[in-house]
């Protein structure tokens, strides 16, 4: 009786923890269902462009204003105020450094 009980609570906890792990892969859109948004442009210039192991590129300049080619233009607050950011991902290079 012990060890039937015991196997009950067993594949219930098992299946409370696959509830909650689909769970969190559906609120997070694992899986196919999620990609990844890559700019096909090229900017015109990129002094700080990095690198990821996953072949994609990112800018982290920040300036008065963001590239006509950037599509998601983030503000970033600095001590001289308000400034812009490219946060898109490129497939390949970001652009030549820029010149100052």
């Amino acid at each position: 009786m012990k060890s039937s009980t015991l196997l009950v609570i067993l594949v219930l906890q098992a299946v409370l923890v696959m509830g909650i792990f689909a769970a969190v892969a559906k609120e997070n859109a694992v899986g196919e269902s999620k990609a990844i948004d890559i700019n096909p442009g090229q900017l015109k210039c990129c002094t700080n462009c990095n690198f990821s192991f996953s072949g994609l590129y990112t800018c982290d300049d920040v300036g008065k204003k963001c590239d006509p080619v950037c599509k998601k233009c983030a503000v970033v607050q600095t001590y001289s105020g308000k400034q812009y950011k490219c946060t898109d991902t490129f497939l390949g290079m970001c652009g030549p450094p820029c010149k100052k």
